[in-house]
């Protein structure tokens, strides 16, 4: 079960990365800092495309993953130590 923990978070921080990776890589290069905090709402006034790019999938799917992976994680480490729980 604690080998299971650790898998667990070793998983985690690799899903960490790669969903701060793609989601970076989703933002339009004309967004500068200012599409970071919500400014690039104007690209929605004249519609927008249907559907999910391939990147887009991936984001959605690395999202997914890591919040089913941050509830195994308090699971796991709930019954492997519950001295500290």
């Amino acid at each position: 079960m604690v080998f299971l923990a650790y898998f667990l978070i070793g998983l985690h921080i690799v899903l960490c990365v790669a969903l701060t990776y793609f989601v970076l890589k989703q933002m339009k290069k004309t967004s500068e800092l200012g599409g970071s905090f919500g400014g690039g709402g104007g690209n929605t006034s004249f519609g927008r495309k249907k559907g999910l790019d391939t990147v887009g999938k991936i984001t959605l799917g690395l999202a997914i993953g890591f919040m089913t992976n941050s509830i195994l994680i308090a699971w796991v480490i709930y019954n492997a130590f519950p001295s500290v729980a």
